[in-house]
């Protein structure tokens, strides 16, 4: 026993030894510093994920307007033949792209499903991030056209709201870091940062027929097919589908249940739909009502309309028979196991037989080519 005690107190001395020397030495701070700045950086230009063959969706933001420390807001990231596409760019998904150690110079794509503040919020850093990170060319923000025809909104000024399409909201973006691309070409030099890839380049994707779809990105094997949903008066709002290499995945966008995500979404691999549970946002809406938070409370409730709930979209991939059902852009914040549990009731009852996650931010779905098989990974 006595041997133990001294082999113990020997070994913490040692310990403390080894920790009075990382912490009161420079030298040593410095080569433990550097050799874990190498590794990581080492570990990130590695990752298998970003040079393989698969079809790879990333949640990079699977949260809603409604704040919530553990989500980004609305983003999702398509990667497949050494393209990175990025689906909505809502607030914080730069963040999660670099937390996920995504190659900035391959994203040269950005699809907006609709002119929301949540799903576009973080494009002006998605577009001058990339550019930083490597991209030499410029960024395309392809997205919906101004909104369909109804009566204008306008201020006391007369100023009117609504007018706007992608086209004139990248402009906005531009405008808005024409001076931060300045200083950036002016300090690091035209070589290292070139002002091609300083530009954002929006295009209005026109408005499809109500049953069809139109290619937006066909590159390396890559497609990308726009479809219309229903996100009312968020409209023309899109959804997304996705083909590589023999699989298929369905990014849903903002909308209610309708006929065209069942259409789209046929024989899918994945399903990404976005999911409002209605009797949940109703007990936070009676509760902001209770604390005397009227105008609050109104708002949250008229988000219950355009939205789909967690069994509506199960019920959508099961008629579509899709083999696994991803939920995102969570309404409202899910805090804690019980609320989650809540979340998904009757879910698996109207999903038959496919599979259904609960999306987070940074997970990964994988599709292998040719493949039945889906791999899943949290990245964080």
């Amino acid at each position: 026993m006595r041997r133990l005690i001294v082999a113990v107190c020997v070994l913490l001395a040692a310990v403390a030894v080894a920790i009075a020397v990382v912490w009161f030495v420079p030298s040593v701070q410095d080569a433990l510093i550097r050799r874990a700045m190498v590794n990581q950086i080492a570990k990130a230009d590695s990752a298998a994920v970003f040079k393989d063959d698969a079809l790879h969706i990333l949640l990079c933001g699977t949260g809603s307007p409604i704040p919530d420390p553990k989500r980004a807001e609305a983003c999702t990231a398509i990667i497949a033949g050494g393209h990175v596409v990025i689906i909505d760019a809502g607030p914080g998904a730069w963040a999660k792209l670099a937390q996920a150690n995504v190659p900035p110079a391959q994203i040269d794509t950005v699809l907006l499903t609709h002119l929301h503040s949540d799903h576009l919020g973080d494009l002006g850093e998605v577009a001058q991030q990339s550019w930083i990170g490597g991209r030499k060319t410029p960024i395309d923000i392809y997205g919906p056209p101004a909104p369909d025809a109804y009566t204008l909104p306008q201020d006391a000024e007369g100023d009117i709201f609504g007018t706007s399409g992608t086209t004139d909201v990248v402009k906005g973006f531009a405008q808005a870091y024409n001076a931060d691309a300045a200083f950036r070409i002016v300090h690091h030099d035209p070589e290292y940062m070139p002002p091609e890839g300083a530009r954002m380049i929006g295009h209005d994707i026109p408005k499809p027929g109500a049953e069809e779809a139109v290619t937006i990105f066909d590159r390396d094997g890559l497609k990308i097919e726009a479809f219309l949903v229903s996100h009312d008066p968020a409209e023309p709002a899109y959804g997304y589908r996705i083909t590589y290499k023999g699989r298929t995945a369905v990014v849903s966008g903002d909308t209610k249940k309708v006929q065209n995500m069942v259409r789209f979404t046929k024989d899918a691999d994945v399903l990404v739909h976005e999911a409002l549970n209605p009797q949940l946002v109703e007990m936070l809406a009676a509760s902001l009502d209770q604390a005397g938070h009227t105008r609050q409370a109104k708002i949250t409730r008229d988000t219950i309309d355009y939205h789909t709930s967690p069994v509506e979209a199960a019920g959508i991939a099961d008629e579509a028979n899709v083999k696994l059902l991803v939920l995102t852009h969570i309404v409202p914040p899910l805090p804690n196991a019980l609320m989650r549990h809540m979340f998904l009731r009757d879910v698996k009852a109207a999903r038959g037989n496919g599979d259904t996650m609960l999306g987070r931010d940074l997970l990964m779905i994988s599709l292998p080519p040719d493949s039945k098989e889906i791999k899943t990974t949290c990245l964080n």
